[in-house]
């Protein structure tokens, strides 16, 4: 299964799990008391956002716009506040759990780690072909099952043989 149904059922079964647990936190440790812990984790992601404030947000802004999405690092203290206090303003405590424990460096590194991983095999499963943006002027269409000898020379003509 793709990467993105597995995202999509995932964003489907999400609300019916956290139902799911805040009925089990409930029965658990009574219904006020939930609902206290419920509403506390919100406000703590709040407070998260405003302290992380404008300042992590504009170097967030920036260093995408200087390197696209190869600047957006889970390592980088600002994102990860920035994410886990989003997490912690989400209802429910599945998210809360994800939004906190984006702020122990060890768990940021390995999630990380395993989305650049997962980055990677998706990149090598198609097949390695890269793309190159040209001016129009400079490209033509070729017949990939014909095979030419090219020169590494200029503006990239090709050569016929004999």
């Amino acid at each position: 299964m793709s990467l993105v149904r597995w995202g999509f059922v995932g964003l489907l079964a999400l609300p019916v799990a956290e139902i799911a647990v805040f009925i089990m936190v409930a029965l658990t440790i009574g219904w006020l008391w939930t609902l206290a812990l419920f509403l506390s984790t919100s406000l703590v992601g709040i407070l998260m956002l405003r302290h992380a404030g404008r300042a992590a947000r504009e170097c967030l802004r920036s260093a995408v716009g200087k390197d696209g999405i190869r600047a957006i690092h889970l390592e980088s203290p600002s994102l990860a506040m920035l994410m886990g206090g989003f997490l912690l303003v989400l209802p429910g405590f599945i998210t809360d759990l994800a939004g906190m424990l984006l702020l122990v460096p060890g768990v940021r590194r390995w999630a990380g780690t395993a989305i650049g991983r997962l980055f990677m095999q998706r990149r090598q499963a198609g097949g390695g072909r890269a793309v190159i943006d040209l001016p129009p002027d400079q490209w033509r269409q070729v017949d990939e099952n014909r095979s030419e000898d090219t020169t590494a020379g200029d503006h990239g003509e090709r050569k016929r043989g004999s």
